[in-house]
């Protein structure tokens, strides 16, 4: 049973390979513009797409940086919480009697 699904979408990807060279070679063929032309279109879309991508992916950077600094202040804060309260108890001694810890410093 599971043979014949496999060959099932093995052939389902070779008639859409085949489906989009096809296309691609028919549009190619039937472009109005001449051969250099098009690859002159071509070359500049994808100089465009390159550059819009460039950009997002800078600031997707500059965004993760941000969330990532964020982040280690606020890991930093509650670690400095979590030490403060457990200063201020040890010390003490007070045989395991200690009101309970701030619930943002016994998560882990």
């Amino acid at each position: 049973m599971k043979g014949n699904r496999n060959k099932q979408w093995g052939w389902t990807a070779g008639a859409f390979a085949l489906g989009a060279s096809t296309a691609a070679a028919a549009t190619l063929l039937l472009a109005p513009a001449s051969g250099r032309a098009t690859r002159r279109k071509l070359v500049s879309k994808f100089r465009s797409m390159e550059r819009s991508a460039n950009r997002q992916l800078v600031q997707s950077k500059k965004l993760l940086a941000k969330k990532a600094e964020l982040l280690k202040d606020a890991a930093v804060e509650r670690i400095g919480d979590t030490r403060e309260w457990i200063m201020e108890r040890m010390p003490n001694g007070n045989g395991g009697r200690h009101p309970p810890m701030p619930r943002h410093a016994a998560r882990r």
